[in-house]
């Protein structure tokens, strides 16, 4: 489905679910907060939310606690610098969402803070602080998702989006996993209006047991499976050949998963004859709260017990294939999963010039991406870093050069998003005016074709239909308005009919036009207003919001300044990972899936001004061509202050947008 269909399709479920503009909004922001395909600024994980921040306080706490180690890990300094960050995001939360609960939590943390590197040496001190912390969350958790159901109800917040950042990081770190969260969503709003229990439901469905089936190749059979997992995982072998029996639907689904593997090896042994015949299905069962977090949480628990097969087998590959099967028992309903492989037809690399210094971090890079377990993909994002010469030392600078980015980044979204939102108006205005005018058809030729009672019983419905039918018309007429306003702003930022927005400065001029600007200018910024006020949902807020920050420039580089250091508590949130992962064994905590997002964002980020870097070096600046990742790094940190500053003296006139990361401009050099 293409974005516009599928946002046009969504515009219409709002309008079945009787939703107002602040649900609206409120709902689209905790769907895009989760949304892995979002870019980072806009994503859960840069937003550090308080939920997200205890948790991993707690996991740091419960690492240092374990007795049996002679170093534990993090270190005293770096955890006791998480609490403190911690902590200062704790404040502002308890100032937007005041209760009880959250002050407790607030004095908990400074209760740690307060006894300093010493208070958190001996590990049973940890333990204590641990066992502690983790009623505080409960409490913290149940309180956010009260106010959140508060607002949806109609209660005002100013921090209504913060609070919904806060319950999408809740559900991403309940493993609710995106695409089953949007489905049941989009359900929900075609069945008409959502009460709060029901959206609690929704977002947040009870735990309960699911069904995981996998391939295993490599083996034949796994002695003793049972007693390696857990006793209400109640795993079963399937070995190949052997009939594929489960419950209900199931069992249809589990023999095409069968049929699958067995022609996967026949093909195998059939390109390369020394491949062994070896591979079964396990079948076990999972809790957790949907379906496509039971697949995802029972590829991981299968793969933690095939660990200890391949350390008593040094000469055999036991994996797991990449398809998944999982079964609720509660609704029948199969969901049939595969490790994601996402493509877009023809690619090109980001540049042909990367120096031969960067293909360590770029292979580390990949590795990384492609590896399921979110720990271990975490470590290897800081070890892509790494490779760059970023120690912990230079995560301030690393996250400055990263905010000059994601400012561009942002912004270039945000066109993207606007004309989506504009296109899919217009789309479901069209499509509902159709609608109402073939409804309104058939009523008339029903009341036509009737006699007597009937035919005045029909023909109220098709009075009533033709009087929808206007209704419609009015909206699609305004929301062709709404077209021209884009038409307008296309016509300055010379975008064409492919959508691309090749100059990002003009997009920029056109969220504040400065006086005496000429009149395609002009007509262009009234254009952008006007759509800020009438387009539904997040992106007319988001509008909103730029073109506020974007009229006042000190507004932006407190945005750019705020977005550096929550980069920098990621980038040393990332390290603390790789040390925990990599050098202590720790491979799970509550937080996982929004930090193996974290860094793979963070490390493409930074990929991504790297190689709008060494791209135009090669033959516009063949003198900077030759700099170290770290050296590019610290320039545009510089940069980053320096224009930070230009702005805070309450102009952005000269500020470069297309080239904030160029190695051809200083970033504030526009004529």
């Amino acid at each position: 489905m293409s974005l516009v269909r599928d946002q046009a399709a969504w515009i219409r479920l709002c309008e079945a679910g009787r939703l107002d503009v602040n649900q609206q909004v409120l709902l689209e922001t905790l769907l895009t907060a989760c949304d892995p395909d979002v870019v980072f600024t806009r994503h859960v994980v840069s937003a550090l939310p308080a939920v997200a921040g205890l948790a991993r306080v707690h996991s740091v706490l419960e690492s240092r606690a374990r007795p049996d180690r002679r170093v534990p890990q993090p270190f005293e300094r770096l955890s006791l610098r998480l609490v403190s960050s911690v902590l200062t995001a704790f404040e502002s939360t308890r100032v937007m969402f005041p209760a009880k609960e959250l002050d407790d939590a607030t004095q908990f943390l400074r209760t740690i803070a307060a006894g300093g590197e010493t208070g958190l040496k001996a590990p049973s001190d940890c333990a204590v602080f641990a066992v502690q912390l983790a009623g505080h969350m409960a409490k913290v958790r149940t309180v956010l998702v009260d106010y959140f159901l508060k607002v949806w109800q109609g209660m005002p917040c100013s921090s209504a989006w913060r609070l919904a950042q806060e319950v999408a990081a809740l559900c991403m770190m309940e493993n609710r996993q995106h695409p089953q969260l949007v489905n049941d969503v989009r359900t929900a709003l075609s069945q008409g209006p959502i009460g709060v229990d029901r959206l609690r439901a929704i977002l947040l469905p009870e735990v309960r047991d699911f069904r995981i089936a996998v391939v295993v190749e490599g083996a034949s059979s796994l002695g003793s499976v049972a007693s390696l997992m857990d006793l209400a995982a109640a795993p079963v072998e399937i070995a190949s050949g052997e009939a594929a029996i489960g419950a209900g639907g199931f069992t249809t689904d589990l023999k095409a998963l069968a049929s699958l593997a067995a022609a996967a090896s026949a093909t195998r042994r059939n390109w390369s004859g020394d491949q062994a015949a070896g591979y079964m299905l396990l079948t076990f069962s999972v809790r957790t709260r949907d379906l496509g977090g039971a697949a995802a949480l029972g590829r991981r628990q299968a793969s933690e017990s095939l660990d200890q097969y391949v350390a008593g087998q040094r000469i055999a590959e036991i994996r797991m294939r990449p398809e998944t099967l999982a079964y609720d028992p509660d609704t029948g309903r199969a969901l049939r999963l595969t490790v994601p492989v996402l493509g877009s037809g023809f690619v090109r690399p980001l540049t042909t010039d990367w120096p031969s210094a960067l293909r360590e971090s770029l292979r580390t890079a990949h590795i990384a991406r492609v590896t399921e377990a979110p720990m271990t993909a975490a470590g290897l994002c800081w070890a892509a870093l790494e490779a760059l010469e970023v120690k912990p030392g230079d995560c301030n600078k690393l996250a400055r050069a990263l905010g000059l980015q994601a400012t561009r980044q942002q912004l270039v979204d945000l066109h993207q998003r606007m004309r989506t939102q504009v296109a899919a108006t217009v789309r479901a205005a069209r499509d509902a005016f159709d609608s109402a005018e073939n409804r309104s058809g058939k009523w008339e030729a029903s009341a036509l074709a009737a006699v007597g009672a009937k035919a005045a019983a029909l023909e109220a419905h098709a009075k009533a239909a033709r009087v929808a039918v206007l209704d419609r018309r009015a909206k699609l007429e305004w929301a062709l308005e709404v077209e021209s306003h884009r038409a307008a702003v296309d016509a300055w930022t010379r975008v064409k009919d492919d959508g691309k927005l090749r100059d990002p400065d003009r997009w920029l001029d056109v969220f504040a036009a400065p006086c005496g600007a000429e009149p395609e200018l002009r007509a262009a910024a009234d254009a952008l207003a006007a759509l800020a006020d009438c387009l539904g949902g997040e992106t007319g807020v988001r509008l909103q919001t730029w073109r506020a920050m974007l009229a006042a420039p000190a507004s932006l580089a407190e945005w750019i300044e705020d977005n550096a250091k929550r980069f920098e508590e990621n980038l040393s949130w990332l390290y603390v990972l790789r040390n925990t992962a990599l050098h202590d064994g720790r491979f799970k905590t509550s937080t996982d899936m929004l930090d193996v997002h974290a860094g793979r964002a963070l490390v493409d980020l930074t990929l991504e001004f790297l190689g709008n870097w060494y791209g135009p070096a090669v033959n516009s600046a063949p003198e900077r061509a030759g700099w170290t990742a770290i050296e590019v790094i610290s320039h545009l940190a510089e940069r980053q202050t320096t224009i930070a500053a230009k702005l805070r003296s309450g102009t952005r006139k000269r500020l470069n947008l297309g080239h904030l990361t160029s190695p051809t401009s200083t970033g504030w050099d526009r004529l």
